[in-house]
Formats: C-alpha cells, structure tokens, sequence
C-alpha cells in the first residue's frame, strides 16, 4: 500500500511538473513546430501557443519564433534554432541563434541554459547564444556565469592576451618557452567565471577566447531587433 502511493504522489508530481506553463509563442513566422515530451510527432504550432514544461520548440530554415516567459523575459530564436525548456528554470539550446532578454531575477529564480559548450545562469540580461559550428556568447547588458559542462576551459582573457600577441611579434622563436612560462599570465584554467557586459567569448573545444565589443556585434544585436519588429 506505501509503495503504491508513494507511486502515486510521483506520478503526481511529474504531471504537475510537465504541465508548468513556460510562457507563450507571442509572434511567429514560418514553420515553428512543438515536441512535446513523451511525443515523437512534431506539430506546427500559431502565435498563441502555450509553452509547458517538456516543450521543445524548433524554427525551420527561414523562421523564426518570438517567446514571452512568464515573467515577461523575451526569447527569440532565428531559423534552424531549437531551444527545450525542461523547467520555468532551465533550458536547453543545443542549435542555432537564439536572443535572450531575461527580466530581473533573484538568485533563487535565476535561468540556466545548457548548451553544447557551456551552461550559462542568468540573473536578469541582454545576450546572444550561438550554438552553431562558431559557438559563441554575446553579452550586451548585466552580467552572465558561464560553467563547463566537461573539462576546465583554458580562458584567454582579452587584455592579458594583447601583451602576449605583441610579445609574439617581437619575438616568435620563444613562443613555446614564453607560453610555459608565463602561462597563467594569459591562460586561466577554470570551471566558471563571468562574463561582464559588452564583451563576446568565443568557444573552440575547451578553448575560451573573451574579446572586446565590436561593429560586429552590435549589427548581431541590430539584426534581432529588426528581426522582431518583422514578426509584428
């Protein structure tokens, strides 16, 4: 009989949990499709869907798809993008360029997207995750903590790296002997750190290289823009 119920209470739980809501597919165009967990069919979903917990939502090639969560943060995934929100807290980016606007949150609230290179916890910013061959992030407003899902990441911090180029073109001959040396001038092996605003790192196996903000990534951010206002 316990046994049977505590069964029961699991089966409960896990209902309640699949049935969290998420947020809404407030603006649409092209083909975005839903896969439901414990679904093998993916369907083409309309402006209004109602995301729950489980929902994995994927934008075909030339689509697009703008999410409100539920406490209004903004989502918006370019074509060929998938993102699967396994919680009201956690998500899962493993392709495509997806948009994140993410409304203030206190530590115990705060957002986790896994993605194939890292997993990124946000408390309330602007950023750009690439989950394509390019992987990188871009942080345009607050602060993002960015933890290996694998090994310790060799950090290449921008300002640090700079002196090391210039060293470099001076004297290349003593690039192996110099990087042994003065390896953790330049290199900084990590689990995590933070990434500030106005800064893009890039990911290259275990290879984090931080670089300053550029042209590049204010047209990044332009084009999501641009890209929602199309979508009205």
């Amino acid at each position: 009989m316990r046994i049977f119920s505590v069964f029961i209470l699991t089966v409960f739980f896990t209902l309640v949990h699949a049935s969290a809501i998420v947020g809404s597919v407030e603006q649409l165009k092209g083909s975005v499709k839903v896969k439901s967990e414990g679904s093998i069919k993916k369907s083409k979903i309309k402006a209004g869907f109602e995301i729950k917990a489980g929902d994995l939502i994927i934008t075909s090639k030339r689509a697009a798809a703008k999410i409100r969560l539920s406490d209004g943060s903004q989502v918006v995934l370019d074509e060929s993008s998938t993102i699967h929100f396994s919680s009201v807290k956690s998500a899962e980016q493993n392709g495509g360029k997806i948009f994140y606007k993410i409304s203030s949150r206190d530590a115990k609230n705060s957002l986790k997207i896994k993605t194939p290179f890292a997993i990124i916890g946000i408390k309330g910013t602007t950023f750009i995750v690439n989950a394509t061959k390019d992987a990188s992030v871009s942080l345009k407003e607050g602060l993002i903590g960015v933890a290996s899902v694998k090994e310790e990441f060799e950090l290449y911090r921008k300002e640090v790296k700079k002196q090391f180029e210039d060293f470099m073109a001076e004297q290349q001959a003593a690039y192996e002997e110099y990087k042994q040396v003065q390896r953790p001038g330049f290199v900084e092996k990590t689990k995590a750190f933070d990434l500030v605003a106005r800064k893009t790192i890039s990911f290259d196996g275990n290879k984090v290289s931080e670089e300053d903000w550029t042209q590049e990534d204010e047209d990044e951010f332009r084009y999501f823009e641009e890209l929602m206002n199309s979508m009205k």
